[in-house]
């Protein structure tokens, strides 16, 4: 049983499964829409905030434990939710024919406060567990606030960007450049 749990709790098991589920969320975006940068637009902050939050949770010197070590499928998973909403209300607006800023503008004024109040709300619930007195549930309530709290800053913060190098084309050419190098190896 210790064993069992030192393993699941081992830092390079929670990045391998990090990665996997990252990869699968990826297959899965382009399997849904079906275009690469669609794809590509909500797995930018997912990816940023899975990496952030492993490296907050390092940094602290929070131990992981059984509950705790599999939570950044959890971020994983909000991120997912959230930055595909954002994501496609921006270009629900963006077909609208609105301005990049105005729509935005309107992403963020309402499915955009309709994450943030979803992931307090998720952030302080989870939260509570922080104060136990019981170590596991300390911990694995320190690191959920921890991944929570990320993740919607993640989306909410590095989102727009995606849009905006997105909407300029940029994600193409960098593809495009990535492929041509690897031609040359």
């Amino acid at each position: 049983s210790a064993s069992a749990a030192s393993a699941l709790s081992s830092s390079a098991r929670r990045l391998l499964t990090l990665l996997a589920g990252l990869v699968a969320v990826g297959l899965v975006l382009l399997a849904v829409f079906r275009k690469p940068r669609r794809a590509l637009v909500p797995l930018i902050p997912i990816a940023l905030a899975t990496g952030w939050s492993a490296l907050i949770v390092f940094a602290m010197r929070i131990p992981l434990n059984p509950m705790s070590a599999t939570l950044g499928t959890l971020v994983i998973a909000i991120s997912t939710e959230f930055s595909v909403l954002l994501s496609e209300r921006f270009r629900q607006e963006r077909a609208l024919g609105h301005e990049f800023s105005v729509a935005l503008r309107r992403t963020y004024s309402s499915t955009g406060l309709a994450v943030l109040a979803s992931g307090i709300t998720a952030i302080a619930g989870f939260g509570v567990l922080a104060l136990s007195n019981i170590t596991m549930l300390r911990d694995f309530g320190c690191v959920t606030l921890v991944d929570l709290t990320v993740s919607l800053a993640g989306v909410l913060l590095v989102l727009p960007a995606a849009l905006e190098i997105a909407e300029r084309g940029e994600f193409e050419e960098q593809i495009r450049g990535f492929q041509i190098g690897r031609a040359h190896v």
